[in-house]
């Protein structure tokens, strides 16, 4: 079975590349991901949390108070910055999500849906405050179209998706050599 990142899922994980190198990280975690599809504006996901009446920059100012280091990281340094255990499960999460709807491409909506049942994301924390959980979202995406009727699809289990995810998810930063410049 082949997952695939979408055009807009792949964006997304280069920016949060590029997010953690502007907080100060070689780890890009949960957060960069969200500030990532944050960033990238243009998605499903970012419209789905304007509809639930959340501010996209007050999301983004809180996130980046929480993760902002003192210093970015070097962009010579753009091989080093890996991603970490927890971004590598919010897109396992994705993958899931997907297969659960019966695709085969990750979309953001389904980094969304992983994202609030993702334990250790001070992003996810934010949207628990303001009840926004996996039921609310998922209702209000099948609502206004962001994801289809769920089918009983057999599903594989988490491990054989997390193999071939990293994978992806490597090949995708290693593959990155967009450098983005950053105005102060």
């Amino acid at each position: 079975m082949e997952i695939k990142f979408s055009t807009d899922l792949q964006t997304i994980l280069c920016y949060a590349r590029d997010e953690a190198m502007r907080t100060g990280s070689y780890g890009v975690g949960a957060d960069h991901v969200v500030l990532g599809m944050l960033r990238h504006r243009d998605n499903d996901a970012c419209r789905v949390l304007s509809a639930c009446g959340v501010d996209l920059d007050a999301f983004k100012a809180a996130i980046d108070a929480e993760v902002m280091g003192e210093r970015s990281v070097p962009w010579q340094d753009q091989s080093l910055v890996r991603p970490t255990r927890g971004a590598a499960a919010l897109v396992g999460g994705a993958a899931y999500e997907a297969l659960r709807q019966g695709g085969h491409e990750i979309f953001p909506t389904h980094l969304l849906l992983s994202l609030v049942r993702h334990e250790k994301s001070f992003a996810a924390d934010l949207l628990r405050e303001r009840q926004l959980d996996f039921d609310r979202l998922f209702a209000l995406m099948r609502e206004h179209k962001y994801a289809p009727e769920v089918a009983d699809a057999v599903l594989p289990r988490m491990e054989e998706l997390l193999g071939p995810l990293g994978e992806q998810l490597t090949r995708l930063y290693a593959g990155a050599d967009t450098q983005i410049t950053y105005l102060s």
